[in-house]
């Protein structure tokens, strides 16, 4: 307080001159104790007031920036990650989230250190809100957690590659280390997203596979058919003579790779036409054409060709990512998905 009043004096007597000082002073003299108690009080109502408002403000901010980061998740499928986050600072140092009205509501206490606010926050986003219809038909715990650190990771890596070395220090190191269950499951997710299977294929099939299944609260083989799936995709990354084509139960899909320069020269872009159309009359219900560098233009023009000749093809989306090789060096590489009508519409009534 006295270092208020000082301030105030100083100020008065810069630009109201001594008569406003001496007057002050009355003032002071005669209603003393009133004035302080309410300028103390005028302080404390002005301090919780700017504390509020910066920490709403943050909040906004942390809450757009994580939304700002995922946003190539959404790109993919809006339903791997469809709901809308809001922070709330607690005093706790325990994080908690849950889903509320749409919207993933994520509890974490006020810190300096910004990255560990947004690893924290992002965390739990993930965890919460990705492919939730997808996880409860999941119980290997190891995998699900698997699931949701790989896409964090990846997410940061892509957005905030400041905040990945806290994430990797604070979240993901110790699990390696000590888990050797989800050290197994995460090196699987690991080598298929360096291949650019991860998001735009696996998480995608994962999700679009149950939308025929929405009434279903529990379906007791579909752990076996994603992790059977995961197996072929780490093979399809390893295998020099590719099998082209899954068919599970609730996964059917084909991969088309536009690689061989030669063979587009000979026989032209319509024969990968040909061989998408052939896929998905063997039963395929979506179709991913891959390429890097000077392919990727090519992939565009046949993903683009098929879809006009062929009806069956809803939509075509097209995923961008950077492809690693075995040898740890990278490739601009795009991923072309072309889903059918039936994949995308088809629906079985509701089940108890």
């Amino acid at each position: 307080m006295d270092k208020l009043m000082g301030a105030i004096t100083d100020f008065l007597v810069l630009y109201g001159g001594w008569g406003i000082v001496a007057i002050m002073i009355i003032l002071v003299l005669f209603f003393g104790d009133r004035l302080f108690t309410s300028v103390e009080r005028f302080w404390a109502v002005f301090r919780h007031l700017s504390s509020f408002t910066f920490k709403r403000y943050t909040s906004t901010r942390l809450s757009n920036q994580i939304l700002h980061a995922t946003k190539s998740i959404g790109s993919i499928d809006n339903d791997i990650l469809p709901y809308r986050v809001k922070i709330k600072w607690v005093k706790s140092e325990k994080t908690d989230s849950f889903l509320k009205s749409g919207q993933i509501i994520v509890k974490i206490s006020d810190d300096d250190d910004i990255n560990k606010s947004f690893v924290l926050a992002i965390t739990e986003y993930v965890r919460q809100g990705l492919i939730r219809s997808v996880k409860r038909h999941l119980r290997d715990e190891p995998l699900v957690q698997a699931i949701d650190l790989c896409t964090v990771g990846k997410v940061l890596s892509q957005a905030y590659i400041e905040s990945l070395s806290y994430f990797e220090k604070s979240f993901l190191n110790d699990l390696l280390k000590n888990d050797e269950h989800f050290l197994k499951h995460f090196e699987l997710l690991r080598k298929i997203d360096y291949n650019g299977l991860y998001l735009p294929v696996f998480l995608n099939e994962l999700s679009k596979s149950l939308r025929r299944y929405d009434g279903r609260y529990f379906i007791e083989d579909f752990e076996k058919e994603a992790k059977a799936f995961l197996g072929y995709l780490v093979g399809f990354c390893s295998d020099k003579h590719k099998k082209l084509n899954y068919n599970g139960k609730y996964i059917h899909i084909s991969f088309g790779l536009i690689a061989n320069s030669s063979f587009i020269f000979k026989h032209g872009r319509d024969a990968y036409v040909e061989k998408v159309r052939a896929s998905l009359s063997r039963g395929a219900q979506t179709v991913y054409l891959f390429g890097w560098e000077d392919k990727i233009k090519t992939v565009k023009q046949i993903a683009e060709r098929t879809a006009r000749t062929d009806l069956r093809i809803k939509k075509v989306r097209i995923h961008y990512y950077r492809h690693v090789f075995e040898d740890h060096s990278t490739a601009r590489a795009i991923c072309a998905e072309l889903s059918t009508i039936e994949n995308e519409n088809l629906r079985e009534p509701d089940l108890l």
